[in-house]
């Protein structure tokens, strides 16, 4: 009889009072290639199952002193035990056979047998159990990449937070799950998302549970937890306790990040496979966690550089103060109205920000002039679009918004510049800079004329809808503006740095 896996020998666990039996058992299982372990009764076998952790499957008598074997079985699944359980009894009837199956026996064995239709059995449970193994392990396998590519596609930390917790929950179906983060300027953990009414509405059992996940992220150490174990951790009743629980704590290169709590009510358990899963998600969730963080970190700097150009640029201009701000608060406002990707939305600020970037090479008596130009002199200020690209071309951070800073000016008809491209050949983020981008300007003072009204501007932009600019794009900021009141919007701007942080 070929054994079910050349490189592990599974182990078994025989428990019969009848001391011959087992030795039978023993002798024809190990001939076979098995691990085997031997239990009198259901006590003994209970004591054998704690000092063994790799049991693959329980041949257990029904009819045994001081605990038999239905009661074991119904200790296994009560405490999740991945241990397949097979069945033998001499007191054989189908009611019998019926409720080992319904609370989880693999099989069932009538006494008296033959030795070789035991063996035949154990291989089938054996074997079965193999197969399932696999499909799980690549069940997870795929589980795992699924989630890792959806944390990688995310940029902010809160992005991050909230993808795993929706990971989570479609990976674990918890009726409940909470994650906390470290607060590191008091290094304990702080609620960041939670999801279900159990966790939300019990703040006693709240509050025990998020005790325990800072003994988690202490000792970086997961936890199981039912009605069988409760009490070690918690202040329940195990008689009243009617949840099982998962916890892990979220570490990235000994970096604490938080921990996660899910929850279940108690009629579907969490197994030791879901606890090994959830610490492999929240790896890779704490990984891209600190790498949201540290990347957020650089991000400040590079905009802190980022502002000072766009100053630079306003030092030669009074009356543009501010302008490029504002342009990327009102370019960020739209971008969530049409609900962008927090990638996209980080990109608009930039570019908003870097829009005139290419102004810092313009003279300044045609910058701050008080006239209309001259065609000569207008034709000067339309190479500020290449200047800007010259220059960010030595940036490769900014790469990708520079399509977006070059061709901020372009219109849809194809009557811009610097290409004249028409609609679409235009990148999406230029047409909605530009259309931003001309509204700031015509609601503020230049140097040629007085601000103009919001109903002057909401016209010209009515006007030059499908032509200058694209339609769904005016349509959408007037409403945006209408809907939430200009000064609302404008009340961003002196805390736009946090705009797209999360």
């Amino acid at each position: 009889m070929q054994k079910y896996d050349q490189g592990k020998k599974a182990t078994v666990l025989v428990v019969d009072d009848e001391e011959s039996l087992r030795e039978i058992c023993q002798d024809a299982l190990k001939d076979e290639g098995y691990e085997v372990l031997q239990a009198e009764d259901g006590v003994q076998a209970k004591e054998q199952i704690a000092r063994h952790q790799d049991i693959d499957l329980i041949i257990s008598d029904l009819r045994m002193p001081r605990l038999g074997g239905l009661e074991l079985l119904q200790y296994t699944a009560e405490h999740n035990l991945d241990i397949d359980f097979l069945v033998m009894t001499g007191f054989a009837s189908i009611e019998t056979a019926v409720e080992c199956i319904k609370t989880g026996a693999a099989d069932y064995l009538p006494k008296p047998f033959n030795i070789s239709h035991l063996l035949v059995k154990v291989d089938k449970v054996i074997r079965n159990r193999q197969s399932r193994q696999e499909r799980n392990r690549l069940s997870n396998i795929v589980r795992m990449l699924n989630v890792s590519n959806a944390l990688n596609a995310q940029l902010d930390l809160k992005s991050i937070c909230y993808e795993f917790v929706s990971q989570v929950q479609k990976n674990f179906r918890p009726d409940s799950v909470v994650l906390f983060l470290i607060k590191e300027e008091k290094n304990s953990l702080v609620k960041y998302v939670v999801r279900g009414r159990t966790l939300r509405e019990n703040p006693k059992l709240f509050s025990e549970l998020k005790g325990l996940g800072e003994k988690s992220v202490r000792e970086s150490r997961s936890f199981l937890l039912d009605k069988g174990n409760a009490r070690e951790y918690l202040k329940a009743d195990p008689g009243k306790f009617q949840h099982s629980i998962l916890i892990s704590p979220l570490y990235s290169q000994h970096n604490r990040v938080g921990a996660v709590v899910l929850l279940r009510e108690e009629d579907n358990l969490f197994t030791n496979e879901d606890l090994q899963l959830l610490g492999v998600f929240a790896a890779h969730a704490a990984t891209a966690m600190q790498n949201a963080r540290m990347y957020g970190k650089m991000r400040d700097k590079n905009l802190d550089i980022i502002r000072s150009y766009a100053k630079a640029v306003e030092a030669k201009d009074y009356y543009t103060k501010g302008h490029s701000e504002r342009v990327a608060v009102y370019a960020m406002k739209l971008g969530s109205r049409l609900k962008l990707d927090s990638k996209e939305l980080e990109d608009l600020y930039t570019a908003g920000v870097l829009h005139d970037i290419g102004k810092i090479g313009i003279p300044d008596h045609i910058l701050n002039k008080p006239s209309q130009l001259t065609d000569e002199e207008f034709r000067v200020m339309q190479s500020h679009p290449g200047i800007a690209r010259d220059i960010l071309a030595q940036l490769w951070s900014l790469n990708d918004i520079l399509p977006v800073v070059y061709h901020h000016h372009e219109r849809v008809d194809g009557g811009g510049y610097p290409e004249s491209l028409s609609n679409g050949q235009i990148p999406f983020l230029a047409k909605l800079i530009s259309v931003v981008d001309a509204f700031e300007a015509m609601t503020s003072d230049r140097a040629y004329r007085d601000a103009l009204t919001w109903e002057k501007a909401r016209d010209i932009l009515e006007q030059g809808s499908g032509t200058q600019w694209e339609d769904e794009l005016v349509q959408e900021w007037i409403k945006l503006v209408q809907e939430t009141g200009l000064e609302n919007i404008q009340k961003d701007i002196q805390s736009s740095p946090a705009a797209f942080k999360g």
